[in-house]
């Protein structure tokens, strides 16, 4: 043996001396253990689901059909649970993008899919939906078998043949049948029971069959508009520039709320947690030989039943911190933050109590997050009331959306997902930009279906339907018992609702 080889010979010993087999492959192998891990976590919390459903759907049946949005109502009640069942798992498959993982899930839960179609990018509903082969989904779109509309919840079959395409950010409707070899193009909706005729294209909202589509005309004009030089000096080079204002809230001030909100909420439920796993799980279980009589021994059954409890204990105690700490700096923010009206941003007076209201926004983006993305997503409600922030009515609904502040809804009221009520708007650009802050009020039993805009200003009266693709304008007006539709919103006749929904609305 050579003498430069017994340095490199005694490293290697030192290292599996201090690395055993056992623990050397562990180390290689963790991310892998860990990756099947959340899988098989993932396939589980699905399977429980399914059984659940399975029992559910044996006290009642789901069925197609116009129901009241009522208690009473047992296919309302039941549409309810069945919903919340699939919310926890279909969450969990999102998380690690995996598509062919996401399809799985949707096959267990009840979608009659293929693993050839591309549906992870949109927002798929978990019943009453059949997919051919070779379908592709585009982001940010929806395939949903369902609708509320006031006081009714529609519920019909969505049928969508092979090779369909449903462009970016479209929605189809419950009952639309979409034959195969067809496109939906981008930000089109088809109608309640509306049928799509294959090898077409269809586009608009309601979407309409195109005839004679020509892909691209006039190239070279194109071109010439988009390269003009002369177009791009009539710009003011010194609006396109950022100006550097002072802020009245410093940065690190950002830096320290963040940290508190999201690092400090864990502190006293992470200290329980290794209590519990080094102070009881280890020694009691970890620690013990494994064989099959364990599963009769009291003890074990005992910490295999209560484990899971003390975990969702601890994770509804870091949703309680993060709460409490945001009222915290949220109290700050709103006593300097500006009253509502229109500010001019350029002041640097106006500029100064402007940045409360930023760092206001601010505080709000990570706490609706846990809540509305959590396994609890209802204690959304529990915490905007307790953050002083909005007047949440009895009884109302939020789906994935994101709001502000000084938002005030009224009872049994509905929120769809990706919805976007907002109080703020920056009117004009390029350095002459003003922000209009006003809040919005809801009145009772007001719905926005899915994929809506609610602007500053709104007042929106009791028993009013806002319909998907929808948005209002600024201190716009939605009168009571009526149901509203496009840019802007506009009160749509009875013979309009009647086609739009398919004569359902009506059934």
């Amino acid at each position: 043996m050579t003498l430069s080889a017994q340095p490199l010979l005694l490293w290697l010993w030192y290292f599996w001396q201090f690395f055993p087999t056992t623990n050397f492959i562990f180390f290689i192998f963790f991310p892998l253990f860990f990756f099947l891990g959340i899988i098989i976590l993932i396939l589980s919390a699905a399977i429980i689901a399914k059984i659940f459903l399975i029992f559910i759907n044996i006290l009642h049946k789901p069925k197609e059909g116009t129901f009241l949005r009522d208690r009473d109502d047992k296919d309302y009640c039941y549409w309810s649970l069945r919903a919340v069942v699939r919310k926890w798992p279909i969450w969990l498959a999102r998380q690690l993008s995996l598509p062919l993982l996401e399809i799985l899930v949707l096959k267990i839960l009840g979608v009659r899919t293929s693993f050839s179609n591309s549906l992870y990018k949109g927002w798929i509903d978990c019943e009453f939906i059949e997919f051919g082969k070779n379908i592709k989904v585009g982001q940010g779109s929806f395939i949903i078998s369902n609708i509320i509309i006031q006081d009714k919840l529609i519920i019909k079959r969505v049928s969508i043949e092979d090779n369909v395409i449903i462009g970016a950010n479209a929605i189809v409707m419950p009952g639309t049948v979409i034959e195969s070899n067809t496109i939906l193009d981008t930000i089109s909706m088809t109608k309640i029971n509306q049928h799509l005729e294959k090898n077409s294209t269809y586009h608009g909202s309601p979407a309409v069959k195109m005839e004679n589509i020509q892909l691209f005309g006039k190239k070279d004009q194109y071109e010439q508009t988009i390269f003009d030089k002369k177009r791009n000096e009539n710009y003011n080079m010194e609006n396109l520039k950022a100006h550097v204002k002072e802020f009245s809230v410093p940065f690190h001030f950002y830096i320290i709320a963040g940290w508190v909100i999201i690092g400090f909420s864990f502190i006293l439920p992470g200290f329980f947690f290794f209590l519990f796993l080094f102070g009881f799980l280890i020694p009691n279980l970890f620690s013990t030989t494994l064989y099959l009589r364990l599963l009769l021994n009291p003890i074990i059954i005992a910490i295999l039943f209560l484990s899971p409890i003390i975990i969702i204990g601890l994770y509804l105690i870091h949703l309680f911190f993060i709460a409490l700490f945001t009222k915290w700096f949220y109290t700050i923010a709103d006593k300097r933050g500006p009253s509502q009206g229109v500010f001019d941003r350029n002041l640097d007076e106006s500029s100064k109590v402007l940045n409360y209201y930023h760092f206001r926004s601010f505080l709000f983006k990570y706490p609706i997050f846990a809540f509305v993305r959590s396994p609890f997503p209802w204690l959304i409600n529990w915490e905007l009331r307790f953050l002083g922030s909005n007047k949440i009515g009895k009884g109302t609904v939020f789906e994935e959306t994101f709001f502000h502040s000084h938002i005030d809804i009224g009872k049994n009221c509905y929120i769809g997902t990706f919805s976007h009520i907002s109080n703020h708007l920056v009117d004009g650009v390029y350095g002459e930009e003003n922000l209009t802050f006003f809040g919005v009020d809801l009145g009772d039993n007001c719905i926005f279906s899915l994929s809506n805009g609610g602007m500053p200003g709104l007042k929106m009266e009791n028993n009013s339907t806002v319909l998907p693709m929808c948005a209002t304008i600024k201190y716009d007006k939605l009168v009571n018992n009526s149901i509203f539709s496009r840019f802007p919103a506009r009160k749509l006749k009875q013979d309009d609702i009647s086609k739009l929904t398919g004569g359902m609305y009506y059934e």
